[in-house]
């Protein structure tokens, strides 16, 4: 075993052209002495939250250009066996309406939502609203929704209509209840224009407060309702409100108890954080905040309330990485292979909170890197996803746009930048690496890539 540290800057990016300029070489002097010293890349990652971030950093996705479980049924053409979908289907009568709930970030999915839709009314004889909950992180996904929108408009107005619009982050709102059961709220039947104004004023799309593009579906006694929920919405509130009444309940993946789904996770247990550690004898000494432990948890743990006897949770304090001298006795009188420090920087209104803790992070990785060269360490640092918010510098309103990509740092005595690079990856490429290296068992795909003598050649001239 290794000993290997993982910080996370979380909200931390790579800045994107239309960025206000947040991090520099004066800010954060260790930061950019390590970024020209060590491996260092960027990773993929369109996680723009907490929950979903840990998520993708613990379970794999699927690989690209295989087809998925929905997918193969529907290129099977058994999709309209599937019991559940059929009962959806059945149970909607000509007084009733059948509500889906579709959870959005971006278009990959609509195919597969078309296909239901057709098979829940083929007859086209059965009242359907479709409801979008926007999950997105970046005002540019705005436009995949548009394109969604039109495609409905132009293809399905005979299978069903757009109900309600709102971001995920809003839907425990009174604002929904009100639409929901009593149409009251604003109305946009030329949403491209509500679109526009929610971009202009860098509303991203999570946070869209609710809005009607068609009328006609508040919610009455024995209709149906379906959770098309590829992303995981906490609804709470929402969800205990309107199942006060009578009502039909399904759902596309589990989602609460007792309600009927159509299809199992995609995910594997057995290929989640946790896991991978268990397996190993891999013990991990996980740093956050009170408030996060949970989630942390949940996501590591292949999204299973069960706790892992392979991973310690403890709060959080910069007091533990003060010196060098208190990082060496943290990780040489604890019996763990590796630590994850979790800060996060999002949250904030204002640049000057964000530089400050930037700055102050800066000093801790200067000890946890001094540490890690005299003891013969591994220390990493990423984050698992990028902000897109407005803040104020002074009195002046600035966009930071982190998203879409988040640095790597990687600092080993054995793997130096003279014979080693990173390889493009994502934050699970980033877990598996950091397993990797406290224990060679774990053969997973890894970040670090071996220069080749040409390759070598190439980086002299750098």
């Amino acid at each position: 075993m290794r000993k290997t540290v993982l910080m996370l800057i979380n909200g931390f990016g790579v800045e994107q052209k239309d960025s206000a300029e947040v991090y520099s070489a004066k800010l954060m002097p260790n930061m950019d002495y390590m970024v020209k010293n060590y491996l260092f890349g960027s990773l993929l990652t369109n996680a723009g939250d907490y929950n979903n971030a840990y998520r993708m950093f613990s379970i794999p996705e699927k690989t690209k250009g295989k087809e998925d479980e929905i997918d193969f049924l529907i290129f099977e053409k058994k999709l309209d066996q599937n019991e559940v979908l059929k009962n959806v289907r059945d149970n909607i009568g000509e007084e009733n309406c059948l509500h889906i709930f579709y959870a959005i970030e971006n278009i990959s999915k609509f195919g597969q939502v078309r296909e239901f839709l057709r098979i829940i009314n083929a007859s086209k004889n059965k009242k359907v609203f479709l409801h979008f909950i926007l999950t997105g992180t970046s005002t540019s996904g705005y436009d995949d929704i548009i394109k969604v929108i039109s495609k409905i408009s132009f293809e399905l107005s005979d299978y069903c209509k757009i109900g309600m619009v709102l971001g995920r982050n809003k839907i425990n709102t009174d604002d929904v209840q009100r639409v929901f059961y009593r149409e009251l709220g604003e109305h946009w039947n030329e949403s491209t224009k509500k679109f526009d104004i929610l971009k202009r004023e860098i509303v991203n799309p999570e946070d869209a407060g609710v809005f009607m593009i068609s009328g006609g579906f508040a919610l009455k006694e024995n209709d149906s309702v379906l959770f098309i929920n590829y992303e995981d919405v906490e609804m709470e509130k929402f969800y205990s409100d309107f199942t006060k009444i009578p009502l039909k309940l399904y759902s596309l993946y589990p989602f609460k108890e007792g309600i009927p789904y159509m299809f199992k996770r995609e995910e594997e247990r057995s290929t989640c954080f946790s896991s991978v550690i268990e397996t190993h004898g891999i013990r991990i000494l996980h740093l956050t905040t009170e408030a996060r432990i949970n989630d942390v948890n949940f996501y590591l743990n292949g999204m299973e309330k069960r706790k892992s006897p392979n991973i310690t949770y403890a709060l959080n304090d910069m007091s533990l990485f003060s010196t060098k001298e208190k990082v060496v006795d943290l990780l040489e009188s604890n019996p763990y292979d590796g630590i994850i420090i979790d800060y996060v920087i999002s949250g904030y209104n204002r640049m000057e909170d964000i530089k400050r803790d930037l700055q102050n992070i800066d000093g801790v990785i200067k000890n946890i890197s001094d540490a890690a060269k005299e003891r013969d360490y591994t220390f990493i640092i990423s984050s698992l996803y990028g902000m897109h918010v407005p803040v104020m510098e002074g009195v002046v309103q600035k966009v930071i746009n982190f998203s879409g990509k988040v640095p790597c740092i990687f600092q080993s005595n054995l793997f130096t930048k003279q014979e080693y690079s990173l390889n493009t990856g994502n934050t699970y490429s980033l877990s598996q690496t950091f397993l990797t290296n406290i224990n060679d068992e774990v053969k997973a795909n890894k970040l670090v890539h071996k220069l080749s003598s040409i390759e070598k050649m190439l980086s002299k001239g750098k």
